[in-house]
Order: structure tokens, then C-alpha cells, then sequence
């Protein structure tokens, strides 16, 4: 585009756009695209400074199993509008007239030539005539929808023109589906043989649990192997300890037995001869 954007030319353009639906980023830019060329990453902080400055607000809505942010012009945001639609209908006017007059002036020299003074004073007379005749005349006023039926017009202009680049057919043309055939990834795949490298792994990987299973439970056997021996010498010394103590005891007893019987001899054999001496 010859012609420079200011920030409020944008931010009219933006506010136009959004005040007939709400809508997201993306869609706008690609509205705003077919006025003037603006990328995303100019257009995302448009966005945020009329949403800072209460003329947009968002939400949040579901599509297609994500979040999409979607923009909605605010009653602050309409106003603002209608001031920069009425600023540019007076703009525009003023633009027009100058137009117009240099249009004329460059028509006149191409007939009377220019370097003719009387047909220069003339040109100055016609001018300030005209000038006078059109301050006259009724300003004529542009509505909002003139002025969006003209952008829509000029947007359609760029979309045929778009359209005339037969995007799609030359893309169709690459042949990028039979480039990506022709890398025959399949084949390639299937001769990498990843199935069988897999199963293998697998079955690696099998044998080795059985022969650790296999390891643990020898181990498992062998110890408790080990512990029923333990229990069979245990058992071994209990028998062994318990008969020693039974022929101890009864060895003891006997003894026992014995020296009462030897005590009840002497004790008797006392008092026999006790009573023969009385």
C-alpha cells in the first residue's frame, strides 16, 4: 500500500471489522488483509490496546476441542467508531476536493499548454470560481455503510485477485502427493523389518525372566533345604539332650533313693540300741 496506516486508521479498521460479529484473531487478520497488508504479530497488540482500553472484550469458547479467543466490541468501542467514521467522511471530503482540482488544472494544461500566462490567469479565475461554486454547494455526507460497502468492494477486488494466482492449482501441479508415494516409506519401513526386530527383542527379553525365575527359585529350594536340615539337628540334640536328662535324673533318684534308705537304717538301728540300754 503507497499510503502509511496510523494507529488510529488501524484501530478503525479493526473496530469495523469486529462490530458486525464477534470474531477471532485470526479471522480478523485475514479481514483486515484484504484492506490493507498487516501481519499477525502488528495486529495482536491492536487488539490488546482496545481490549486494555475497554472498546473490545473477550471470551473464551470450545471449538473443535480446544479454546478459541474471540473479540466483541463494547458500547465505548461503537462510539469510538462512529468518531473515526465521521473524522474520515470529513478526511475523505477534504482529500476528494484536492483531488479534483488537480485532476482539473492537470486536464486544462494538456489542451491550452503551460507555458501560456494568459491561459495561467485564466486557469487561476476558473479555480478560484470553481472553488467559490463548490464551497456553495451542500457537503454531501458518506454513511458507515458506504464507507464499509467501498472497503468490502476493495476486499473483493484483492480476493479475485488471489483467486487469479490459482494457488491451489499450482500446488496440485508440485505433484507433493506422488513425491511422498514415490519415497515408498512403506517399503522402506517393512524392510527395516522393525516387527520382527521387535518380537526378538521380546522374546530376549522372555528368557531372560525365566532364567532369573529359574535362579530364584533353585535359591528358594536350596535354603529351604538348608532350614529342614537345621530343624532335623535341632530336633536330633532336643531328643538327644531330653534322654541324657531323663538318665541323669533317674540316676539321681536312685541315689536319692539310696542314701534315705541308708539314713532310715541308721536312724532305726539308733533307737533299737537306745532301748536295750534302758
Amino acid at each position: 500500500m503507497t499510503f502509511t496506516v496510523n494507529a488510529s486508521l488501524l484501530d478503525a479498521i479493526v473496530l469495523s471489522v469486529v462490530s458486525t460479529e464477534d470474531t477471532y484473531g485470526y479471522k480478523i487478520t485475514q479481514e483486515v488483509n484484504k484492506i490493507i497488508g498487516v501481519s499477525e504479530s502488528t495486529l495482536y497488540p491492536v487488539l490488546r490496546r482496545l481490549q486494555k482500553d475497554n472498546n473490545l472484550e473477550v471470551y473464551d469458547m470450545e471449538y473443535l476441542g480446544r479454546n478459541r479467543r474471540y473479540y466483541k466490541i463494547t458500547n465505548k468501542g461503537r462510539i469510538l467508531l462512529n468518531l473515526y467514521q465521521e473524522e474520515w467522511t470529513l478526511y475523505k471530503e477534504k482529500i476528494d476536493r484536492v483531488f479534483a482540482k488537480n485532476f482539473e488544472s492537470f486536464g486544462e494544461d494538456k489542451i491550452t499548454g503551460e507555458n501560456n500566462p494568459k491561459d495561467k490567469n485564466k486557469e487561476k479565475r476558473e479555480s478560484t470560481a470553481n472553488s467559490d461554486k463548490q464551497e456553495k454547494k451542500p457537503k454531501s455526507k458518506i454513511t458507515a455503510e458506504e464507507t464499509i460497502d467501498t472497503i468490502a468492494k476493495f476486499g473483493h477486488k484483492i480476493g479475485e485477485t488471489i483467486d487469479n494466482l490459482k494457488i491451489p492449482e499450482k500446488i496440485e501441479n508440485l505433484k507433493i502427493g506422488e513425491k511422498f508415494d514415490s519415497l515408498k516409506i512403506p517399503e522402506k519401513l517393512e524392510h527395516l523389518k522393525i516387527t520382527e526386530k521387535l518380537e526378538n527383542f521380546g522374546n530376549k527379553v522372555e528368557k531372560k525372566f525365566e532364567e532369573i525365575g529359574e535362579k530364584v527359585e533353585k535359591k528358594v529350594e536350596n535354603f529351604a533345604d538348608e532350614i529342614e536340615k537345621k530343624a532335623e539337628n535341632i530336633e536330633e540334640k532336643a531328643e538327644n539332650f531330653a534322654e541324657n536328662f531323663e538318665k541323669d535324673f533317674e540316676n539321681l533318684a536312685d541315689k536319692v533313693e539310696n542314701t534315705v534308705e541308708d539314713l532310715s537304717d541308721k536312724a532305726e538301728k539308733f533307737f533299737d540300741e537306745d532301748n536295750s540300754d534302758k
